[in-house]
Order: C-alpha cells, then sequence, then structure tokens
C-alpha cells in the first residue's frame, strides 16, 4: 500500500464500520495496525495484519456526503450537474477518441523523481498559517493536506526550483497560487466559510418560490425552476437540508417535500490569502546592512 492510490469505484465499498475503520486510518496514520483471530488447523491463533503507507484515496458516490471521520481527511469534488455540463459530455462520448497515449515519458518520470531528493521546505509556510483564518477545526487537517500539495508541485518542477543548504527543494509562491487555485474553494466549503454555486442556487430559488408558495416549496416546483431532473433537483435539496440551509415542513414519512428556508447562506470568507498577499509579507534578505 506504501505510496499507491486506493480506488474505489463506489464509496459503499467503504461502508462497512470495519473498512471505513482501516480506510481512515491508513489516511491519517499512514499505516494500517490491525489483530483479529484466524482459524487453522490447530486451533484459532491470533494473528497482526500490518500495511505500510503512505496512502491516497478516491472514491465516487452520489450521496450528498461520506461518513463524517472520513469527510475531513478527503478533498470533496462535486460534479456539475448542469444542461450545459451534461450536452459537453455527450459530446465527449460521440467523439469516441481512439487515439493511443504513450505512456513511457510517463514511467520514465516517475522514475527519475524516485532517485532524487524527495524533501520539500516551504519557507513562507509560517506566514500562510498566520493568514489562514482559524474558523474551525477540521482546518487543522486541510492545512496540513494543503501543504503537502504545495510540496508535491515543488516536488514535480524540482528542476525549476532551488535548494536549500540541507539540499531541500524550496517551494516557491508559484507552487501556492496552482494548489489554491484548485482547492480553495474544496476548503472553504469543507468548513462552511462559503457555499458552492450550486447551492447557493437552489436555496435563492426555494426563497423566490417561498413568497409565492407560503406551505413550503414542493420538490416538482423546484425542478421547473431550476431547469434540471427531479434526481439532480433531489439531491440537491438533500445537501441543503444537511446543512441546514432548507428546511422540509413535511414530517410524515412518505409525503412530498414542502421546503423552506433555513439557517441565512454564509458569506463567502476567504479562507485561502491570495499569493499576492503572501508576497507582500515575504521577509527579504539582508544586504548591505539594509
Amino acid at each position: 500500500m506504501k505510496h499507491r492510490f486506493v480506488v474505489l469505484y463506489e464509496a459503499a465499498g467503504m461502508s462497512g464500520q470495519t473498512a471505513s475503520y482501516l480506510i481512515r486510518s491508513l489516511l491519517s496514520e499512514g499505516c494500517i495496525r490491525y489483530e483479529t483471530v484466524e482459524k487453522t488447523n490447530k486451533g484459532l491463533n491470533a494473528k497482526l495484519i500490518q500495511r505500510e503507507g503512505p496512502t491516497g484515496l478516491i472514491t465516487t458516490t452520489t450521496l450528498v456526503g461520506l461518513h463524517p471521520e472520513n469527510e475531513t481527511r478527503l478533498l470533496s469534488v462535486t460534479v456539475k450537474d448542469s444542461a450545459e455540463q451534461t450536452a459537453e459530455i455527450l459530446v465527449a462520448i460521440a467523439e469516441e477518441r481512439t487515439t493511443a497515449i504513450d505512456l513511457a515519458p510517463w514511467h520514465a518520470l516517475q522514475g527519475w523523481l524516485a532517485g532524487g531528493e524527495c524533501k520539500v521546505t516551504i519557507p513562507f509556510g509560517e506566514q500562510l498559517a498566520r493568514m489562514v483564518p482559524p474558523i474551525a477545526v477540521r482546518l487543522r487537517r486541510d492545512f496540513s493536506t494543503l501543504c503537502t500539495l504545495i510540496k508535491s508541485h515543488a516536488f514535480l518542477h524540482q528542476a525549476s526550483r532551488q535548494r536549500d543548504p540541507q539540499g531541500q527543494i524550496v517551494a516557491t509562491l508559484e507552487d501556492y497560487a496552482a494548489v489554491r487555485e484548485l482547492v480553495a474553494d474544496l476548503i472553504s466549503e469543507g468548513v462552511n466559510a462559503s457555499v458552492s454555486k450550486t447551492m447557493r442556487e437552489t436555496v435563492q430559488a426555494v426563497a423566490t418560490l417561498q413568497a409565492i408558495t407560503p406551505g413550503g416549496v414542493s420538490l416538482p416546483q423546484l425542478v421547473k425552476t431550476l431547469n434540471l431532473d427531479k434526481s439532480s433537483v433531489s439531491r440537491r435539496a438533500n445537501d441543503a437540508q444537511s446543512k441546514g440551509y432548507l428546511v422540509n415542513l413535511e414530517d410524515g414519512k412518505g409525503k412530498p417535500a414542502r421546503l423552506t428556508i433555513g439557517e441565512p447562506l454564509p458569506d463567502d470568507v476567504e479562507v485561502l490569502p491570495p499569493p499576492e498577499k503572501l508576497d507582500r509579507c515575504s521577509v527579504a534578505e539582508e544586504k548591505g546592512g539594509i
């Protein structure tokens, strides 16, 4: 399991308590130590199963969220459910691309990376940490993930990076900028410092319909307003309910939902500062006594 990724095409594959615990331990602790009992010809014997990491995980699900303890160890990317995105997917399928990909250069790159220095230092790490608002306990894990991504980007671009006196690769603000562009929204949404565009669109649609439907907004009304299929709208509504932004007034089991506004949507908080702010905070080297 060391330096590998576990790919589960359905998150249900780790729905059992034991599987969920083992994967969680592998992600956070970097190893698995699991004691069990096995049946042999000589009776029952204790057995220690040990697997070394570090290991990554990629999984997909149609649920609005995973086990809370697992969710804090992952960055969740929501696939767009818009009609425009569906149209682009249909065109991509119809293109029937059959171009063969030469993997040899990628394998060579992996071999080259494995033979070099792997340690990376982030000289602006402390300044970055002080500029991240400590608004959620989850940030303790997310910030560690952010630093790992910055180091990974610098590691991949080590040919154009400097080395410190210890031979470590020195990460730059360019590495931070590239990573921030990918994960800034994901981290903000993960700590409820902001909400996605689809979440805001859905809640605002309910607010608009609520003005003409005092008894609660039905799912068919929301489907018509958002111009999406029922399953996508249902998932959006469930996600908003799980975070408290929508409330279902109908408490009868199996009866149609009657949605209304719940907690107010948060104002977007900038969790990860832009690179230019870090650049202004960087410390210049001493030159000529200045």
